[in-house]
């Protein structure tokens, strides 16, 4: 131990110091949660809007003459088909050269 002596008062302030630092990050933790999960919630409601938005233009579209088939052919997706999903690149080893000299 020290051969200074503690003052009990400080030793407390430090360690209350501590402590609200410590409850302040959790705190901020549950803010920070809280707003993303409000973003998804209206992410998740605008693409259900979208969807029914989607689902009623295609339906009009047949209604006004064009065939699956032919909307297909324009490269418009139908409702409810899955994104085309992405390829993964092709990676390479470096290629590496001995060194030769010494």
């Amino acid at each position: 131990m020290s051969d200074a002596n503690v003052k009990p008062e400080d030793a407390a302030a430090r360690a209350r110091a501590i402590i609200e630092a410590n409850v302040d990050t959790r705190v901020e933790a549950v803010r920070v949660l809280a707003d993303a999960g409000n973003e998804y919630d209206s992410a998740e409601q605008q693409l259900k809007l979208a969807t029914l938005a989607h689902e009623h233009a295609w339906t009009a579209a047949l209604a006004s003459g064009w065939s699956e088939k032919d909307l297909r052919a324009t490269g418009v997706k139908a409702p409810g088909q899955p994104l085309p999903k992405a390829r993964k690149r092709r990676t390479t080893a470096p290629v590496t050269t001995p060194n030769t000299e010494a």
